[in-house]
């Protein structure tokens, strides 16, 4: 039976370039292991085999790192970690550079633009974007209860009834022909409570 492929993911010290070495066999791949050049870390193993043995063998047969070797690893995880670190730390500085010019958008925004809404047996009605902080007002709620009592007939012959809605509505001033609630909403029925 042939022996399978090995591939070995390196990081050459000298330069901090990753590498991968392949091998015909876990014998040859042993063997460059035990004879492991300097300055070159092995960094993992990549076989066609999910023997676990396998993976043991080749990862004792390493040569271990020497000192200057693991002086150099140590400074080259430091360096990686930190600049991950500080990649990360930019990325939420820009998540909330952006946050906070959305949330400037919106309060400038048409006050009378399409509002998302989510709506709950359990929990009532609740902005669907939490930065909408236009007011929910009397006559949208009756309008979306009056949708959810519309599907509630839907699928009562079932047992069920909306147990989860969201829905677009307009806020205020009604264009021309238009209805309260826009199509398009969707909701999720739930076993209807016990009238007990």
């Amino acid at each position: 039976m042939a022996m399978p492929p090995i591939d070995l993911r390196l990081r050459n010290l000298e330069n901090a370039e990753l590498l991968i070495a392949s091998f015909e066999n876990e014998i040859d791949a042993a063997f460059w292991l035990r004879e492991r050049p300097p300055m070159m870390e092995v960094l993992g193993v990549i076989a066609q085999s999910d023997d676990p043995s396998l993976h043991l063998a080749l990862r004792r047969a390493v040569r271990p790192l020497d000192e200057d070797e693991a002086a150099i690893v140590k400074r080259l995880d430091e360096e990686s970690e930190r600049a991950f670190a500080a990649a990360r730390a930019e990325e939420e500085r820009r998540a909330q550079e952006e946050a906070a010019a959305y949330r400037e958008a919106m309060r400038h925004a048409d006050p009378n633009r399409p509002m998302q809404l989510a709506w709950s047996l359990e929990g009532g009605f609740e902005r669907v974007d939490p930065v909408d902080e236009r007011e929910i007002s009397d006559e949208v709620r009756a309008a979306i209860l009056a949708w959810v009592r519309e599907r509630d007939e839907w699928v009562a012959e079932r047992g069920l009834v909306v147990g989860e809605a969201v829905v677009t509505v307009w806020p205020g001033v009604l264009p021309k022909g238009a209805s309260r609630v826009q199509a398009g909403g969707h909701f999720t029925p739930v076993a209807a409570p016990s009238k007990d």
